[in-house]
Parts: C-alpha cells; sequence; structure tokens
C-alpha cells in the first residue's frame, strides 16, 4: 500500500473514534448519563473492532490473504494508545489549549467534551499507523 492510502486508513480510523467521543459525550450530556463507562469502555472496544476491520482490509489488499491472529495482535496497538490519550486527557494542563481556543460560550459545556474528542483523533491516527504496519507485514521470510 502507498503512503497515502495507509495516511487515509489513519485518518479514517481518527475521525471515526473522533465522531464517536463527540457521540457518547452528547448521549450523556443529553440524557445525563455518566460518561465515565463510555469513555472507559465502549469507546475502546469500538476502536479496537474499526482496526481489526481496517487492517483486515489492509491486510488483503497487501498479502492477498488474511491472518486474524496477526491483525488481532497488531490492533491492540490501537487500544494502548486509546487508553493513554485518555490518561493524558484527564490532566487539566493537557487539555487547557484545546479549551483555549473554543468561544467561551462553549467552554463550560463542552470544553472537555472537544478535548478528549481531539486527542482521540491523534490516538486513532497513531494507533492505526502502528496496526497498519503490522497489518501490512505479510509473514514471508526472505
Amino acid at each position: 500500500m502507498s503512503s497515502a492510502q495507509t495516511l487515509g486508513l489513519c485518518f479514517t480510523m481518527g475521525l471515526s473514534l473522533l465522531g464517536i467521543t463527540l457521540f457518547l459525550n452528547w448521549l450523556s450530556i443529553t440524557f445525563s448519563l455518566s460518561g465515565t463507562a463510555f469513555k472507559w469502555l465502549l469507546l475502546p472496544t469500538f476502536g479496537y473492532m474499526t482496526a481489526i476491520g481496517l487492517n483486515s482490509f489492509t491486510q488483503y489488499v497487501s498479502c492477498g490473504t488474511i491472518k486474524p491472529s496477526q491483525i488481532a495482535i497488531g490492533s491492540i496497538s490501537v487500544l494502548v494508545s486509546i487508553y493513554f490519550f485518555l490518561l493524558l486527557s484527564l490532566l487539566g494542563f493537557i487539555r487547557a489549549p484545546i479549551q483555549a481556543v473554543l468561544p467561551l460560550v462553549l467552554q463550560p459545556k463542552y470544553g472537555e467534551v472537544i478535548a478528549v474528542s481531539f486527542y482521540m483523533f491523534w490516538a486513532g491516527m497513531f494507533g492505526e499507523a502502528i496496526a497498519g504496519g503490522f497489518a501490512q507485514g505479510c509473514g514471508k521470510v526472505s
């Protein structure tokens, strides 16, 4: 696969995590639900399943076959990056630069949500870049 195709898959993963984070946080704000379960359980599960799908496609295009165990192990990097960025987004001084660029009207209610969504976008990009590398390795010995 070319670098542009790999970047496209990483961007797809980043946008899907950004979208699902915004959606889950909207649900928690609108219906007064606890967002903790959404962030720590559903988001990594969704990210891992999306990574498996994208990496299956990547491996099929690159190798002509799919090795489920290789894809499952490689996709763990997406889980690690999601949890790392979730832990990072708990720190107020990490969220502050993203919240500072928002209009003052949005900051009290949506500042944290948008900051966490921003970090989930980058978690998807980084995690899928690593996982895509594993998926493109066809397992052939030269």
